[in-house]
């Protein structure tokens, strides 16, 4: 009849509606794990915005620079050193907030903090040297190094004169390596409250890397310091007895 053959033409439009739905709910699965999973490998820049009551502490984050740790490479003067270059984003950051500034991993879990630098922990003006190519005359290198853990992050001031900083790079007593933060946030920043932040990259010591991002390391490299830990482990061992 008219109304079985406009059933059967109707079976092959809805086999494919179907498919197509099971497509896009798949291709939406693929997405969402793909998202999770570059969460899971992220590290970032950021900086926590509450507003002091200790019932908002998870408020907004806004990120600075971010990378996939697995797209870093080996220092190319030391292959021990896992280096990631950031990505900027389009938030910018002024001088004066550097201290609520955090590096973190996994999608927020802060591993180092610019708010108070341990006794171990220094840093220091490092000027137009680096190996960063995009540094020009409007920017002023900083390094800082927390310690035990041996990772470094590189960014760049903007809005701070050449001149000044030179002095600064010149004076031996102008600031204490341990008190840097402090140092820019008190001092430059209330001199040059324009003045911006660009993080570049981000060392870690391959060989204190936390174990879940370890696993993220080229093969070849992560088996040897796996093996290096497990013979410091044996050592340690053996000469407890």
């Amino acid at each position: 009849s008219d109304d079985n053959m406009s059933m059967s033409d109707l079976l092959p439009l809805v086999a494919a509606a179907l498919n197509d739905e099971a497509a896009a709910d798949a291709a939406k699965e693929l997405a969402t794990a793909r998202e999770e999973r570059d969460t899971s490998h992220k590290v970032e820049v950021l900086r926590a915005i509450n507003d002091g009551d200790d019932e908002n502490e998870d408020g907004e984050t806004i990120v600075y620079g971010s990378a996939l740790f697995e797209d870093g490479q080996y220092h190319s003067r030391n292959e021990d050193d896992w280096k990631i270059q950031l990505n900027k984003s389009r938030n910018i950051c002024r001088l004066e907030d550097l201290r609520d500034c955090h590096i973190c991993v996994g999608g927020g879990i802060a591993i180092a903090s610019l708010d108070e630098l341990s006794n171990e922990s220094y840093g220091w003006v490092n000027g137009d040297e680096t190996d960063h190519p995009d540094l020009d005359g409007d920017a002023c290198s900083i390094k800082i190094e927390f310690c035990p853990q041996s990772t470094i992050l590189t960014f760049f001031i903007r809005g701070w004169p050449e001149a000044e900083w030179k002095a600064v790079m010149e004076e031996e007593d102008a600031y204490a390596e341990h008190d840097i933060i402090p140092f820019l946030v008190e001092n430059v920043a209330v001199q040059y409250p324009e003045a911006i932040v660009e993080f570049k990259s981000i060392k870690f010591s391959a060989k204190k890397i936390h174990g879940a991002l370890k696993r993220l390391l080229p093969p070849k490299r992560r088996n040897k310091f796996v093996q290096t830990e497990r013979n410091e482990k044996l050592h340690a061992k053996e000469g407890k007895k």
